[in-house]
């Protein structure tokens, strides 16, 4: 399948970034993914990513490899599921909802 996924940021603060991931992943998922985000990136210490409108594959095992080196630290706004994938990478903090734009607000 061939991807129609997007990764846009949408609020730049500092060193912060807010990316915004949708579409359909391809399998894997996960080159997909790290790549795009690499390429949002750029220099941030600290990124949000939104992923509650990206459509993983069913089945997806290898979603906790995609994200890249450089940050510190990640805000993942996505589905339980997915949290459970990057339970392992100490650079994550998971969010279920929304709120996570006052931790993006406050930080």
């Amino acid at each position: 399948m061939a991807a129609s996924v997007h990764a846009r940021v949408l609020a730049l603060a500092g060193d912060r970034r807010w990316i915004v991931v949708a579409g359909r992943m391809p399998r894997p998922a996960a080159p997909c993914l790290h790549d795009l985000l690499r390429a949002r990136c750029g220099p941030s210490s600290v990124v949000f990513v939104d992923l509650r409108h990206a459509q993983l594959p069913v089945g997806e095992r290898s979603a906790g490899l995609f994200l890249p080196d450089g940050p510190r630290a990640f805000h993942v706004l996505a589905d339980e599921a997915l949290h459970s994938l990057l339970a392992t990478d100490r650079r994550v903090t998971p969010h279920p909802s929304v709120e996570a734009w006052r931790a993006w607000c406050s930080a």
